[in-house]
């Protein structure tokens, strides 16, 4: 802006100067005469110079010393002010651009904060023009997606508390139930046949075992404490060796391109691995289970490959569950989920955009 006022005026000097090439003042003195075309009907008070007659053009007539001294001290005059017009118009531009650089300053500090995270940040402006009204609208946003990431984390702790309801009903209330009629039938038979009771007793020692693991697994799944603290690398890698030393099932951990993550995407991916394992200890008989972890610049993707026997006839039913839930905490952070069984072994493959500050602030999506 400053730049603006310093042209505009360097302009009117510039006009000035050409004018003055055109128009010798420097030429005229103290009673000098200036020729002008006049016309017949357009003659100066102080002219002598009688009117023509309509058959002809007037020839040109002078002006009197008075005016040749008039327009002679009008150059200099007319300098000055230019000169002066220039430093008030460059003075008033750094006024007033210094104070809109440290409104946008101000602005651009507390965009800063809230592409952290951080909407406690405001704008403070009272100005009634634009960049006042700029600020209001932008204070407003802020409110907004705060607001919108309080309700968002209050839905998580609903969705998570229907979870856990979920995979009580599917797993340990079932099998509670299972080993109930198991341990009452051993009951039955207890006197009249032993070995059978001994069977139905066996079994229910291998259904209560199965139910404290899945105690183990649905506690586990809660997020761990130091998620925030380790991040998810570190906490996989504890997790994986804790499943591998007690299932005796040895884990390959890969990573590629450790990438910042949302904390939530960390989460999700933790669950996905808890469940994912829960199923090979459950149901696939591996030996063994490879994961491995790729960011890139635009998505994270993890893949889980066991060398068990995959999705038994007889387990389908029992593991849609976990498999359901998988998918819809994948698809709720918009990313894809894809499971493949074969005799062989399972694979799945998540694949989740990868929302970071910039990303966030670039396409306006908000996870």
């Amino acid at each position: 802006m400053t730049l603006s006022y310093f042209l505009v005026t360097l302009v009117a000097v510039v006009v000035i100067e050409g004018a003055s090439i055109f128009l010798p003042f420097g030429s005229i003195h103290q009673g000098a005469s200036v020729s002008v075309p006049l016309s017949a009907h357009r003659v100066s008070r102080n002219s002598t110079v009688p009117a023509q007659s309509d058959q002809g053009d007037a020839p040109p007539q002078t002006l009197p010393g008075n005016w040749a001294v008039y327009l002679a001290q009008l150059q200099p005059a007319t300098f000055s002010f230019l000169l002066l017009a220039m430093v008030v118009g460059t003075l008033t531009g750094l006024v007033v651009t210094r104070g809109l650089t440290r409104r946008l300053r101000t602005i651009t500090r507390a965009a800063g904060a809230w592409s952290q995270g951080d909407f406690q940040v405001t704008v403070h402006d009272a100005t009634n023009d634009e960049l006042g009204q700029l600020a209001l609208d932008l204070n407003r946003m802020a409110e907004q997606v705060r607001t919108l990431l309080v309700t968002r984390q209050e839905l998580a702790v609903v969705e998570e508390r229907n979870r856990l309801a979920r995979d009580l009903h599917d797993s340990v209330k079932q099998q509670v139930f299972a080993n109930a009629l198991l341990v009452r039938a051993a009951r039955k038979t207890l006197v009249h046949d032993p070995t059978k009771a001994q069977t139905h007793l066996a079994e229910a020692e291998e259904l209560a075992t199965e139910t404290q693991q899945a105690l183990i697994d649905l506690i586990q799944a809660l997020r761990p404490a130091s998620m925030a603290d380790k991040g998810l690398v570190a906490v996989l890698q504890e997790y994986t060796e804790d499943w591998s030393r007690r299932m005796g099932i040895p884990v390959t951990f890969h990573i590629q391109g450790e990438r910042t993550t949302p904390l939530d995407q960390e989460e999700a991916l933790f669950r996905v691995v808890q469940e994912a394992l829960a199923n090979v200890a459950r149901h696939s008989e591996a030996d063994n289970v490879a994961l491995h972890l790729t960011w890139t610049t635009a998505q994270i993707t993890m893949t889980i490959q066991d060398d068990g026997h995959g999705f038994l006839r007889r387990n389908t039913a029992r593991k849609g569950s976990g498999l359901a839930n998988m998918r819809e905490r994948i698809e709720a952070l918009a990313g894809t989920c894809r499971i493949a069984s074969s005799p062989a072994g399972t694979y799945i493959e998540i694949r989740l955009p990868l929302f970071t500050p910039e990303t966030v602030a670039r396409t306006g999506v908000m996870v």
